[in-house]
């Protein structure tokens, strides 16, 4: 029976959860059950990857957590250990699934495991550098966005006038901010030829301008690479049932990249107005009784469908799509 029980150890698939914090990396391989904790510095990630390639780890499962994780990722994926890099609300809610409430570094790290053992993530590859950067200028231009946003509503509330002075300044310094984050995202899209072919094919599509195309460029390059819905999926615009027996539950949209879907659905704005085929799309779901918002969203879906064929087929937006298409 012991014997039997280190055959099965021995055959069962080694996986490995990596909890990434900004000074250290705790990591657990099953089935074995052992762990390491190591400094997240390049000295330590290669003494991960070494301590991992001994155990010979077929999946390595990691959160996203902003930049912390991107060098472990990079680096281990260089080294062809396949890598996936996760939720931390889908880890977070496989853990309570499991009936594990506690969280600590080192339980993280065993849950991540569990997950790659029995969950099998699907792994792509780390993001290059350059898109990586991209990423950052976009968050840091959504921020100060919904900065400058906040500010107007408080200087529409405000009735000193010297508080009027201060808040008109600081909304003058973000839009000069805004403004020049753009052109800096522009001119490194411009300065390589693949990136810009593709800003040049995404804004072809009448309704997607250059900050939609900068978004999608950035946060969405998988783009030319997927099937229809799962461009919808990563954008998060697939629609999720709700029904359960007798009952027929809203569909919502959830998940996703936030910052892809709140670009499409900007476009989508645009598009119903300005893209003949999208107004069409639009009026037809609006005269079946769809609401509103519904058909906005669903032109969004259609509008990263599109724009992730045209990738795939390395061409611009025509008023009349080819007979190929």
């Amino acid at each position: 029976m012991q014997g039997q029980e280190v055959s099965e150890q021995e055959t069962r698939k080694c996986t490995a959860g990596v909890d990434v914090g900004k000074d250290w990396l705790d990591a657990h391989v099953l089935p074995k059950g052992e762990s390491l904790r190591v400094a997240n510095t390049s000295e330590g990630i290669g003494q991960l990857k070494r301590w991992f390639l001994r155990r010979k780890v077929e999946l390595v499962t990691i959160e996203a957590t902003g930049k912390w994780h991107r060098a472990v990722f990079r680096s281990l994926s260089a080294s062809n250990v396949a890598v996936a890099v996760i939720d931390p609300f889908r880890a977070r809610m496989f853990a309570k699934a499991q009936g594990i409430a506690a969280k600590t570094d080192r339980l993280d790290a065993r849950v991540l495991a569990m997950y790659a053992a029995m969950m099998s993530p699907q792994c792509r590859p780390p993001a290059p550098e350059r898109l990586e950067a991209l990423q950052e200028f976009v968050t840091a231009r959504a921020s100060a966005v919904d900065e400058k946003t906040a500010l107007k509503n408080q200087l529409a509330a405000a009735t000193q006038s010297f508080l009027k002075s201060q808040l008109r300044k600081r909304i003058k310094q973000l839009e000069a901010h805004v403004d020049d984050l753009k052109t800096e995202c522009l001119a490194r899209i411009k300065a390589e030829e693949g990136l810009k072919r593709r800003f040049e094919i995404l804004t072809s599509i009448p309704g997607v301008g250059d900050v939609v195309a900068i978004t999608l460029i950035a946060c969405l390059s998988e783009l030319g690479s997927l099937s229809d819905k799962q461009v919808a999926a990563l954008a998060g615009l697939a629609p999720i049932a709700d029904d359960s027996g007798k009952h027929h539950g809203i569909r919502v949209i959830w998940g996703g990249r936030s910052a892809v879907r709140r670009a499409l659905f900007l476009a989508a704005l645009s598009a119903k107005s300005c893209n003949k085929e999208m107004k069409a799309f639009f009026q037809r779901l609006a005269d079946k009784g769809k609401a509103k918002k519904a058909a906005i969203v669903a032109v969004a879906r259609k509008l990263a469908v599109l724009a992730n064929l045209l990738i795939a087929q390395d061409r611009l937006w025509q008023k009349i799509a080819p007979k190929c298409a």
